[in-house]
């Protein structure tokens, strides 16, 4: 019956397999496995980086759905503004570490209003407001 070897003693032999190995190889075959060593370290991290690019999209589903980002405004570590679209509706969300806050909910604006900066209708609809 084989019996499994424990991954963290089995870890801690690895230094001392390849202090073995480069007292066996000559100086350039083990400068040259280092940097083979080396390459194929970064290889990986690479692919790993363009795959996460690829399919880890953050905030996901921001473009398609009921429910779509329009707009995000970092205000420092840990809050961002939000403008956030729900069906007919814009709804401008502050987000912190600890809670989420609506701050203005207003209807989508008209051809008129989107022709004016998004400041000048922010305030417009916040004197509507009660």
């Amino acid at each position: 019956m084989i019996r499994a070897i424990p991954i963290a003693p089995a870890l801690l032999l690895i230094p001392g397999l390849a202090h073995a190995a480069e007292k066996t190889a000559g100086p350039v075959t083990g400068g040259l496995q280092l940097w083979a060593g080396l390459a194929i370290v970064m290889a990986v991290i690479l692919l790993l980086y363009a795959a996460a690019q690829r399919w880890l999209r953050w905030p996901a589903g921001a473009r398609s759905g009921i429910i779509q980002i329009r707009e995000t405004r970092p205000l420092g570590p840990k809050k961002v503004l939000y403008l956030v679209k729900v069906r007919d509706r814009e709804l401008l969300l502050g987000v912190t570490g600890e809670r989420i806050a609506l701050l203005c909910d207003m209807p989508l604006p008209t051809d008129i209003e989107k022709e004016e900066p998004f400041e000048q209708t922010l305030r417009k609809r916040m004197k509507d407001t009660p």
